[in-house]
């Protein structure tokens, strides 16, 4: 029985295969793969020498790409050897990246048959995302320089992703999804949290910008105060960003263009000129004690002065919404993205098992793991 393309294990929900995509796929291993992360464990590779993992439709697999990933995979699972479910991983890992190795070569065929241009832009713009994701130049080739590739080769790699993108963009062509299977959908999935809408409200806010670190550090350069006397200076000018606050919201709560006495006197940079508007939020969006303030006024109404780290605020709340399930309508753009994802990659899946039924695929020994010691005889 073929195993799951590894394309397909972020939809199977398995975590770990869906490590071992992120591991396949080449993206730089930030818990820290050093040259020690391979012992024992790659015996069996290393015994094979230079011998390439595998030959598909002609083209070979060379061991060092399959060493790489390998040895992303097991710092990034932080796999253990040594017990019976870090062997076990392991052996999952291995015969992940060596199926996934194979399903590259298969789709870069496919886009060379299907004659799909890779921009050389995309290709530079990738390269350079690389290379900052690893922490520059020098972190780049010295990690090339580890697993034994030059630039023009590990380049390859990096266009494998890309052509993964345009075989999915082929065969994505004329897929579309009905308004009957959305609708189908969300009547059978309305329960889920997905399509529940938490509580809500529309609020704006003015802010007097009152944080005590930068207020010290202004007293000190103008006024050259230290000691107690900048800490009484500081809570002088704290309680004088109070008040300033407090008869903006008097202000306010008597009726004064909110929006108006924001663009003159909040301190948000962000908000100010559109009149303090924070849009509609649900809770969490911001400090407990502002969104505790927010979410208990009744619309059209101002709160007290709130202080958080930022400062002083005073916010005023003209809508408040309940939780609820979404309707069909505000449902169904996400919905809709959802299925045709879901049809998207059944698509690749169907496209991969056709491809690897037809492939004159020839794994060396050492490489035939778990499945793929009888899928390719």
């Amino acid at each position: 029985m073929p195993r799951m393309p590894i394309t397909q294990f972020f939809a199977s929900g398995n975590r770990l295969a869906a490590l071992v995509v992120l591991c396949a796929l080449g993206i730089w291993c930030s818990c820290g793969c050093s040259s020690n992360s391979v012992s024992q464990d790659n015996s069996n590779a290393n015994a094979a020498g230079n011998q390439p993992v595998a030959t598909v439709n002609g083209k070979t697999i060379p061991a060092k790409v399959y060493e790489m990933y390998l040895e992303n995979g097991r710092a990034a699972l932080e796999l253990d050897p040594k017990s019976d479910e870090g062997r076990r991983k392991l052996d999952q890992l291995r015969e992940g990246i060596v199926s996934e190795l194979i399903d590259r070569a298969l789709i870069r065929e496919g886009v060379e048959r299907h004659a799909l241009a890779v921009p050389p832009d995309r290709i530079a713009d990738a390269e350079r995302k690389t290379i900052t994701d690893m922490g520059g130049d020098d972190r780049y080739d010295s990690y090339l320089r580890k697993h034994g590739f030059n630039r023009d080769e590990y380049r390859e790699i990096i266009k494998s992703e890309i052509y993964g993108d345009l075989m999915r963009t082929e065969l994505k062509k004329g897929l579309l999804i009905s308004d009957d299977e959305v609708k189908k959908y969300y009547q059978e999935n309305l329960t889920d949290a997905g399509f529940q809408q938490p509580e809500r409200v529309t609020a704006a806010h003015i802010l007097i910008a009152a944080r005590p670190n930068l207020i010290a550090q202004r007293l000190q350069t103008e006024k050259k105060l230290t000691g107690e006397a900048l800490t009484t200076a500081v809570r002088e000018e704290t309680d004088r960003l109070r008040q300033r606050a407090e008869e903006l919201r008097k202000r306010a709560a008597k009726g004064a263009d909110f929006g108006q006495l924001a663009r003159e006197s909040s301190d948000d940079a962000g908000t100010r000129e559109r009149g303090g508007d924070l849009g509609t939020f649900p809770r969490a969006s911001h400090a407990r004690a502002f969104d505790d303030a927010a979410f208990a006024l009744k619309p059209g109404t101002v709160s007290e002065v709130i202080q958080t780290d930022f400062g002083f605020h005073v916010i005023k709340v003209s809508k408040h919404e309940d939780s609820r399930a979404q309707t069909l309508a505000e449902a169904t753009s996400a919905i809709r993205s959802r299925l045709l994802g879901q049809l998207e990659a059944q698509k690749l899946n169907d496209w991969l098992k056709e491809a690897r039924r037809k492939a004159t695929v020839r794994i060396n020994e050492p490489y035939r793991f778990g499945g793929l010691k009888t899928e390719f005889q």
